[in-house]
């Protein structure tokens, strides 16, 4: 898709109509991952309009300025990390105190973009305000990719390309790798 002519929003709660195109978005950008991670990354509408009108979360839109400011990606940013559900607040503590202390740890709780919409232009849209949030902090960005995410995708690889475009002085590094292993009885 050529780029798109887009408006990006923050705000800290999400409701009605844009709730909905929200969720829209966010179902078709994540809904195949439900079979390809074990761990979930799909939430489930419950989870969706919880963290949708959880004032913890920023939550980011596009909008689709020719196509009646359709919402067309949707990402969250907290610096909360209690808002993040089983992640360990004693590992970001440990391994980065002042920041820890100071409130400048930010999880990214998502970024998705309609496929309608994808190489639009907006998925960099996003990247670069929640970059521009942590950079201006002086913070520390984090987020969960799945391996699918890492391998097919190379996620990791696309987002340092934004942060270094941006001329921010960021690195990244793989914090942590937990597996998951099957033993299967059946064919006994």
């Amino acid at each position: 898709m050529a780029r798109a002519r887009t408006a990006l929003e923050s705000s800290t709660r999400l409701l009605g109509d844009d709730l909905e195109q929200a969720w829209r978005t966010y179902e078709l950008a994540f809904s195949g991952l439900a079979t390809r991670a074990v761990q979930q990354h799909f939430m489930t509408r419950e989870e969706f309009e919880d963290v949708c009108t959880d004032e913890r979360w920023t939550k980011y839109v596009t909008r689709d300025l020719d196509r009646g400011e359709a919402i067309c990606s949707f990402a969250t940013l907290t610096d909360d990390l209690s808002a993040v559900d089983l992640l360990s607040e004693d590992y970001y503590r440990h391994r980065w105190p002042r920041q820890f202390a100071e409130r400048s740890i930010y999880y990214i709780g998502c970024v998705g973009v309609h496929p309608s919409y994808r190489s639009s232009g907006v998925f960099v849209t996003l990247v670069e305000a929640v970059c521009r949030v942590v950079h201006e902090r002086g913070g520390i960005a984090s987020l969960d990719i799945c391996r699918y995410n890492e391998e097919a995708l190379a996620l990791p690889q696309l987002i340092g390309r934004i942060v270094d475009s941006l001329g921010h002085e960021a690195e990244g590094e793989r914090l942590d790798v937990q597996t998951y292993w099957a033993y299967d009885f059946s064919r006994a």
